[in-house]
């Protein structure tokens, strides 16, 4: 091979190589030599997206029964604010049985989330769980200590 040709497919393939490392993805923007790059501040105010998972988790140490609910609907999270910090916050109904084996009636809770997780569990507001829309909640119907 001469020199000319080596010199042409190296050419070729050093012009295929940055037509397609401009195709990665990857960008230079608000880069600095010797500056951390920007991490966004996370809040904790994240949509908890497994919050039938993260409630339920919770209720099976909370209850004292957690074998016997039924009547169980959970509506979807919605931002409210929560000690003067935007906050994602649901409500939870369920008719839990008490160590007697009787059914108490309907219980209404208010939980709040931080960071998708379940933070606190208090007795219902009356300023957002009334306007929340709720829907069935068996996987607390059907728990297992």
């Amino acid at each position: 091979m001469s020199s000319f040709t080596i010199r042409s497919a190296c050419a070729v393939a050093v012009a295929i190589s940055s037509l397609l490392g401009g195709c990665s993805g990857s960008s230079l923007e608000g880069f600095a030599f010797g500056r951390a790059p920007e991490v966004p501040k996370d809040d904790g105010n994240t949509f908890p997206a497994y919050y039938k998972q993260e409630v339920a988790a919770f209720m099976r140490t909370y209850l004292e029964n957690p074998r016997k609910v039924r009547d169980a609907a959970i509506g979807t999270p919605v931002q409210r604010p929560v000690g003067g910090a935007p906050r994602y916050v649901t409500c939870v109904r369920f008719n839990p049985q008490n160590p007697e084996n009787k059914y108490e009636g309907i219980k209404e809770r208010f939980v709040i989330f931080h960071a998708g997780k379940v933070t606190q569990v208090l007795d219902s507001d009356p300023q957002v769980c009334p306007g929340l829309a709720y829907q069935r909640y068996p996987e607390i119907e059907s728990m297992v200590p």
